[in-house]
């Protein structure tokens, strides 16, 4: 047997001997007779002493390995690149409309938002893509703009494409969330969406300055009423909707995370996910650019919601692995605006620079970008990866931040995970919260 190198063995403050494997993301804590046992086999290579019952855990969790660490990763970036050529199964997220009802002060797609409405030809382009691929599954992402200010196409749209007898395993929708009614509820439940992300960016106050109404509206009340339909419909149905409650967060409105959390949590009885997302910049020009946080101060900002307040997020610690860092790194990934044209990156919509076809005159890929996403943004690739701890659960992080962060030769938007920053601390504060829950 190979002891892998993705393991940290340490002793911890105040919970004795911990051990994270990286392979797996399995997490260990040793009473005293066993701590030399283990020792000696990090130390030399000798799992012998061992009592079986941790010796099979830990060849069933990747500590120890049947081959050595640079075949595993072989075999890893093998099954990682065989699972991003599957001609099958399409992942698409489309923009019925550009337009958006909120004008957001940090909204990446800035200038790009034009109030384009797909028309009855781009939606048969949009079908006809699909068509052509003679995929057996469709994983569908609502987005925009807006998407809900153009919900009638939305609706013909997923009409079309069931009648392409297609399976949508996965139906989901990117939304502000201010013109949910109970229409649009029982679509939800209807169609199975699995997943509903919604924004908010602070207190009434922070949240209207940061996401404003184009026709003056109070944003922050409106997505609270949307809240409340959702919740109300959801207990009288005894059913659940996956809502996912997103709260951008910069310098400006750190410290208002916690107040909202718990405002959310309590007035809906933990019944919506509630999770920090880093407000990042498009450039170091960005006029909110300066506001943003870096790599220290996100993995910091993890750290004291876990210790002080004892929330854990996704940050704090790698719950699964996985074998790409995100979707644009699957072949069959696309992303079309309300113009008919195709992308491979959400943050790329609406850029005529960026696009890589359009649904009417098909792909037309003549700066590579899909190799680029595909192929030279894995982290196999990467020196600095390659041997990471977390690489399995991170694989390199945001391609597309990563490919900027190369260009400018320096970080514009962190790409690796925080708990990276100080591993020994992330994973003891992580073990302490797990025991109390």
């Amino acid at each position: 047997m190979f002891v892998s190198k993705r393991n940290l063995f340490f002793k911890s403050k105040e919970n004795g001997y911990l051990l994270f494997c990286g392979n797996s993301n399995s997490f260990y804590q040793f009473d005293d007779e066993n701590v030399d046992k283990v020792r000696k086999m990090f130390e030399s290579g000798d799992d012998s002493e061992l009592p079986e019952e941790i010796k099979r855990e830990f060849i069933k969790s990747g500590v120890l390995l049947n081959e050595s660490d640079e075949e595993f990763f072989k075999r890893l970036k093998y099954i990682s690149y065989q699972s991003r050529f599957n001609p099958y199964v399409l992942n698409l997220t489309l923009a019925p409309t550009m337009a958006c009802n909120f004008k957001c002060i940090y909204c990446y797609e800035g200038e790009r938002v034009q109030n384009l409405t797909m028309t009855d030809e781009i939606i048969e382009g949009v079908i006809n893509f699909i068509k052509k691929g003679n995929y057996r599954t469709l994983n569908l992402t609502w987005y925009g703009g807006e998407p809900l200010c153009s919900w009638d196409k939305l609706v013909l749209i997923n009409k079309k494409i069931e009648e392409l007898k297609i399976p949508v395993i996965n139906q989901s929708i990117v939304t502000n969330g201010s013109l949910i009614d109970s229409e649009k509820i029982e679509y939800f439940f209807e169609k199975d969406f699995k997943m509903i992300q919604i924004t908010l960016d602070g207190n009434e106050k922070t949240h209207n300055e940061r996401r404003p109404m184009k026709n003056g509206g109070n944003s922050y009340k409106t997505i609270m009423s949307s809240l409340d339909r959702i919740y109300n419909c959801c207990i009288e149905k005894g059913k659940k909707l996956n809502v996912q409650i997103r709260i951008n967060i910069d310098k400006t409105n750190i410290d208002m995370y916690y107040e909202l959390y718990k405002a959310i949590f309590d007035k809906y009885n933990g019944f919506f996910n509630v999770y920090p997302a880093f407000v990042f910049k498009n450039s170091e020009s960005d006029c909110h650019a300066h506001t943003c946080m870096n790599f220290l101060e996100t993995a910091d900002f993890v750290l004291e919601l876990a210790k002080k307040y004892k929330i854990p997020t996704t940050q704090l610690y790698p719950l699964q692995n996985k074998l790409t860092s995100c979707g644009v790194q699957i072949v069959n990934t696309y992303v079309i605006d309300s113009n008919g044209d195709i992308f491979k990156c959400w943050e790329d919509i609406g850029s005529s620079k960026q696009k890589i076809g359009n649904v009417l005159s098909g792909i037309k890929d003549e700066r590579n970008l899909s190799q680029f996403y595909v192929m030279n943004s894995s982290a196999f690739e990467e020196e600095k990866c390659k041997d990471c701890l977390f690489l399995y659960s991170c694989m390199g992080g945001c391609p597309r931040h990563r490919f900027n962060n190369k260009k400018e030769n320096k970080e514009i938007n962190p790409v690796c995970i925080t708990i990276k920053n100080n591993p020994k601390e992330f994973l003891e504060t992580y073990y302490v919260l797990k025991n109390k829950k």
